[in-house]
């Protein structure tokens, strides 16, 4: 008989205790094994149910944070624009099962979503307040109003989103809730201004042929400074300039009938203006008016000799170029900032002052208009000849790193019409470039952005770039044309105006 048969014909009495037991066992383990499959099928199955909910909930944040973010940055524009695009950020941000959205078919894809998600989509607009105390306790909230509003509240709560498993235990679909609230972040914004006194140069005779400047534009430009000034009469003078060979000053002043006409202003002189004429060697000459006589030589004597508010104090109220344009881009500048409120502050420095560097004409001040009025009442060469950029920087950055509010997006706009030819107290082109350099980089330091702007052929677009890219800003160049003194005025006021709506966005809840 085979050993087999031998086994199976075995008594139960002759199968020994610790055989039974390697029995018992096996079976044991087949029963557990088959209870752990089904315990570890039970996990997956809830590990994929519970990863899709975590994908849907991140896909629907996201979603709502995009459209927020969207929306509050077209509130500038009204609140149809905002809801315009935060809706279609909802759309081109699918959640969970939604496909991604092809280019010909958006506008199709938002009226799907609307007629699926619309009624379960709230938009609000209002201002936000980080002290107010919202939902629970928490620190923050919008406070709603459709007057100028700069915050926009997005909430969704997307349906219909299948469970692969979960329905076996009765659950056959989830909704996910998301809400996201958006606001301009508030900035404080140091305007840096060049007042040097190339900042009339346009106006003045040497400027015919540069730039397309021609002297036909020059001219026009002088008589409406001219009538800027409200057209004062000295003697028998006439703003077409007049002929006159003699030499002799007695000669001159009684032809002009200036003899006994006080000069008007605190510096300069009818003698002086009367050598100014004559010189060969200075713009007149070059111009075609060497020993011709009038308002348009003189106004040209003012700009040229005496251009600083000590010397000839009236300069300010006229449309010298390229000031005036510069003046009135700032004025725009304003209007935009106070047209959206978003408790932006504004400070004024210009270069140079009297000590050759640079004066805080205002600090970080919610009075926006108070940057304008000064602006406005300051002359190309108002307190000083030269161009010390890098002072302006410093005296600007100093006023930012010291008294900005610790939640503000730190600004900087730098404008110059020409190049940095002044430091420590002399002309040195070199070691002021430099100091532009090293002023950059401390900005770049204390987390101020530059704004750059050249305006004009001779201002030094290369290292205007330069600051805008070692602050992480942007490099405006406004370079002229041949439209006249005010060639440039439409592109100064649109690149202000960008850099007004140039907002920082965040998200605040």
């Amino acid at each position: 008989m085979s050993r087999q048969s031998d086994r199976l014909a075995k008594s139960p009495a002759e199968i020994t205790p610790e055989r039974r037991r390697r029995v018992s066992r096996r079976g044991a383990i087949v029963v557990l094994a088959a209870l752990v499959m089904v315990i570890m099928v039970a996990l997956v199955a809830f590990a994929v149910d519970i990863g899709y909910v975590l994908k849907v909930e991140t896909d629907s944040h996201r979603a709502v944070d995009a459209a927020a973010l969207a929306g509050a940055g077209k509130l500038i524009d009204g609140e149809t624009a905002a809801r315009t695009a935060a809706i279609e950020y909802l759309v081109r941000n699918p959640i969970g099962y939604q496909q991604t959205i092809e280019v010909g078919n958006l506008q199709q894809k938002i009226t799907e979503f609307m007629a699926s998600h619309g009624a379960n989509l709230q938009l609000q607009y209002g201002v936000w307040n980080a002290a107010a105390v919202g939902p629970g306790g928490t620190k923050g909230d919008l406070v709603l109003t459709n007057d100028r509003p700069s915050a926009i509240r997005v909430s969704l709560t997307h349906t219909g989103h299948p469970y692969f498993f979960g329905r076996l235990l009765g659950k056959t679909a989830f909704d996910v809730t998301s809400e996201a609230v958006a606001t301009y972040q508030p900035r404080d914004i140091m305007l840096v201004l060049d007042f040097s006194a190339s900042m009339n140069d346009d106006s003045e005779l040497k400027s015919i042929g540069q730039g397309g400047l021609t002297k036909t534009a020059i001219v026009a430009n002088q008589q409406q400074i001219y009538a800027d000034l409200g057209s004062p009469k000295y003697g028998s003078m006439v703003f077409t300039p007049v002929s006159i060979s003699s030499t002799n000053k007695t000669t001159i002043k009684n032809t002009l009938g200036i003899k006994n006409v006080a000069y008007p202003y605190a510096n300069g002189s009818w003698d002086e203006y009367i050598d100014y004429v004559i010189s060969s060697s200075e713009q007149p000459a070059a111009a075609g008016y060497q020993k011709k006589y009038g308002y348009l030589t003189l106004i040209n004597y003012w700009l040229d000799k005496h251009p600083s508010f000590a010397d000839t104090n009236s300069l300010w109220k006229t449309s010298a170029q390229p000031m005036a344009t510069m003046q009135d881009a700032t004025g725009v500048f304003v209007d935009y900032l106070k047209g959206v409120d978003c408790e932006d502050r504004l400070g004024l420095a210009v270069y140079d002052y009297t000590d050759g560097n640079a004066k805080l004409e205002t600090g970080l001040t919610t009075n926006l208009d108070l940057t304008a009025d000064i602006t406005d009442a300051r002359q190309a060469g108002h307190y000083h000849d030269y161009t010390n950029i890098a002072a302006g920087m410093a005296k600007a950055r100093t006023e930012l790193v010291t008294k900005a509010r610790p939640g503000a997006y730190r600004m900087m706009v730098l404008m110059t019409d020409g190049q940095a030819n002044f430091y420590n107290g002399q002309v040195n082109e070199t070691a002021a470039n430099n100091a532009v350099i090293t002023e950059a980089t401390a900005a770049k330091n204390a987390g101020i952005k530059i704004m750059t702007i050249s305006l004009g052929a001779a201002a030094d677009a290369n290292i205007m770039q330069q600051v805008a890219d070692i602050t992480g800003g942007k490099h405006f160049n406004v370079p002229g044309g041949t439209g006249g003194v005010d060639q440039y005025k439409n592109a100064l006021i649109q690149t202000f105006r960008s850099i007004a709506d140039d907002r920082p966005l965040k998200i605040v809840r």
